[in-house]
C-alpha cells in the first residue's frame, strides 16, 4: 500500500474516532487528509470501502504481532494464548474499534456487516485452532463449542468489569480469568 493511501486511512481513522463513522462525510475526509475527491475515489469506491481498508490494516498488523508471540514458544502454552488475547484486546482498545464495530452493526450497509461477520468467524476459527494446539486432538470434539463459549465469556466479562470498575480495568486480569474459566469448562466437558 502506498504512503498516501495509508495517510488517508490514518486521517480517516482519527475522524471516525472523533466524529463517528456515520457523521464523517467524504468531504470531511478530503479536507482533513488534504486530498482531492479524485484521489479519494482512486483509492476507495466509498467510505465503507475505506473503513474496511482501515480494519484490514489494523488486523493485519495485529495478526502479525500475535503470531510473533508464538515464535520459539510452545504452542500449547496457555500463557502465550493469554498474551495473544491481551494483544488483540489492546489493539481494539487502542484503535477504538469497538465503537466502530457498533456503528457498523446499526448501519444499513450489508457489505460492512458482512465484513464484520466474516471477521468474527475468522477470529472464532483462530481461537478454535489455538485450542487444538493447547488442549490437543483428543478434545477436538468439544473445542468449537468451547471457543464459542470463550468468546462470550470474554466479551461479557469485559463489559461487566468496565461497568463495575471503569476504564481502569486490567485487560490482563479479565483475559486471565476468562481463559481460566474456559480451561475448567474444557476439562469438565472432556470428563463428562
Amino acid at each position: 500500500m502506498n504512503d498516501r493511501k495509508q495517510h488517508v486511512i490514518n486521517m480517516s481513522h482519527q475522524l471516525f474516532i472523533d466524529k463517528g463513522f456515520q457523521a464523517t462525510s467524504i468531504q470531511d475526509i478530503l479536507d482533513y487528509s488534504g486530498i482531492s475527491k479524485g484521489t479519494f475515489y482512486n483509492y476507495f469506491s466509498s467510505k465503507s470501502e475505506l473503513l474496511i481498508a482501515l480494519f484490514k490494516t489494523i488486523y493485519k498488523k495485529m495478526e502479525q504481532d500475535r503470531n510473533e508471540l508464538l515464535i520459539g514458544q510452545d504452542p500449547s502454552s496457555i500463557e502465550i494464548f493469554i498474551k495473544q488475547i491481551e494483544l488483540q484486546m489492546n489493539t481494539n482498545k487502542k484503535n477504538k474499534l469497538i465503537s466502530l464495530f457498533e456503528e457498523v452493526l446499526v448501519s444499513n450497509d450489508p457489505d460492512l456487516k458482512q465484513f464484520i461477520k466474516m471477521g468474527q468467524l475468522r477470529n472464532l476459527h483462530w481461537i478454535y485452532m489455538r485450542f487444538l494446539e493447547i488442549f490437543g486432538e483428543n478434545k477436538k470434539a468439544y473445542l468449537l463449542d468451547c471457543a464459542i463459549m470463550f468468546m462470550g465469556i470474554l466479551h461479557h466479562n469485559v463489559k461487566y468489569y468496565v461497568m463495575a470498575y471503569g476504564s481502569n480495568t486490567s485487560t490482563q486480569q479479565v483475559v486471565t480469568y476468562s481463559v481460566e474459566r474456559v480451561v475448567n469448562i474444557v476439562n469438565e466437558v472432556a470428563e463428562s
